[in-house]
């Protein structure tokens, strides 16, 4: 099997995007004869794909990403368009992605919510629950992304003993 770079660039070349290049979850078969060296690829498996697909696609992505900026607001704007003007479309939509574990997916849908809808106690709520379920997740395979969503969280984070 390929080495993890040129699997990746593959899909570059295919013109997936990062998501989905990401989703494909590449794991190299070499990593079963050295099983202590998978969580450490695992680690930093995401962060140099990321770096690797923006290398190589530049500022736009074939899919055209990048092309027409786009500003928070406006995008809010569209979504609100598409939930019919109700702040409740926003707060169905995301907890049904948080029940089902979709809780990246799910800050897309609340971060616009609260930017139509700032007074929503309900999208405030499922806000911190998606932000904390991300921390969980990431807490023990990538203090990045951990650091980044307790930010978001506003939450304290103690000294490691």
């Amino acid at each position: 099997m390929a080495r993890s770079g040129p699997r990746q660039l593959d899909g570059v070349r295919l013109g997936l995007s990062l998501a989905d290049i990401l989703d494909r979850g590449c794991l190299p078969e070499v990593l079963r004869d050295h099983p202590k060296a998978v969580l450490p690829y695992l680690v930093l498996r995401d962060n140099f794909t990321a770096r690797l697909f923006h290398q190589h696609t530049g500022y736009w992505t074939a899919g055209g990403e990048g092309l027409e900026p786009v500003t928070a607001q406006q995008r809010a704007a569209a979504l609100d368009l598409l939930a019919g003007g109700r702040e409740d479309a926003f707060s169905a939509a995301a907890r049904t992605l948080v029940a089902q574990g979709d809780n990246a997916l799910a800050l897309q849908i609340i971060e616009p919510g609260l930017l139509r809808y700032p007074a929503s106690a309900e999208l405030a709520g499922l806000r911190q629950t998606a932000l904390r379920r991300l921390m969980e997740r990431y807490q023990q395979d990538d203090a990045f992304r951990f650091l980044i969503y307790a930010d978001l969280a506003g939450a304290e984070i103690g000294p490691v003993r």
